[in-house]
């Protein structure tokens, strides 16, 4: 009877293990005092490899493009039959990335300014995941107005991806603020640096309000890419005063 029921829960655990891909974790590492600068970190343990990884990307906040030279990648392989500790593994590897990235964060003024006003995280079911209404600062009432941001998705074919038979997407990013409204991102083509993008939701907002200066804010969008055992999930920043 014990062996038929190892075998039994086995079956139901297979598939779910089949279907699992690895969803990244998110550390802000913020805003520059003076709002030039924005950083956050991705991180976490692929699926399938085992392997740990992590990402750390600097941005200028105006151009909303990436300083160089960020992102720093890196990726560790295992050697299982020292044992397997994942915990262990990822922490190695986030702390030997962070030692690679110190020197441009500390000379962009990376100084982790800046608060989270909304979040809709992939488990959040009740919320819509293409809209999201904030008040941009902390403050009752609102002293700011309301900052809206919406995104689209649409198809965007790859022919590498399409290959592997992923269906991708691009995406759009508009925010509403003081009676105007903007287009942050639009897509043209996918970037090889996205993977096989298929899907993509409003993750968060952050701002920040830098003294004598324009608020600035960063829009994480979650997207998911074709993985190996299923869907992983990654982040994108987008960034821009307001």
């Amino acid at each position: 009877m014990r062996r038929l029921l190892l075998a039994f829960s086995a079956f139901f655990l297979v598939p779910l293990a089949s279907f699992a891909g690895d969803q990244a974790s998110l550390q802000i590492l913020g805003f520059s005092k003076d709002g030039n600068h924005f950083a956050f970190e991705q991180y976490g343990i692929q699926d399938g490899s085992g392997f740990p990884y992590s990402e750390i990307y600097v941005l200028d906040v105006k151009g909303d493009k990436w300083v160089k030279p960020s992102p720093f990648r890196r990726t560790d392989e295992v050697d299982e039959t020292q044992g397997y500790d994942p915990d262990r593994l990822l922490t190695e590897t986030r702390s030997e990335n962070r030692l690679a990235a110190q020197e441009l964060l500390s000379g962009s003024g990376i100084a982790g300014k800046g608060e989270i006003v909304g979040h809709n995280p992939i488990t959040e079911l009740n919320a819509n995941p293409f809209e999201m209404r904030v008040n941009p600062r902390f403050a009752i009432p609102a002293i700011n107005g309301e900052l809206t941001v919406s995104l689209s998705q649409f198809d965007l074919p790859d022919e590498t991806c399409s290959g592997y038979g992923a269906e991708t997407k691009g995406f759009r990013l508009s925010v509403s603020h003081a009676g105007q409204t903007r287009t942050l991102h639009h897509d043209k083509i996918l970037p090889k640096s996205r993977g096989c993008a298929l899907s993509y939701r409003i993750d968060r907002v952050v701002t920040y309000f830098p003294q004598d200066r324009l608020p600035v804010m960063a829009i994480f969008v979650h997207v998911s890419t074709l993985g190996f055992e299923g869907p992983d999930g990654r982040f994108i920043a987008i960034t821009a005063p307001f």
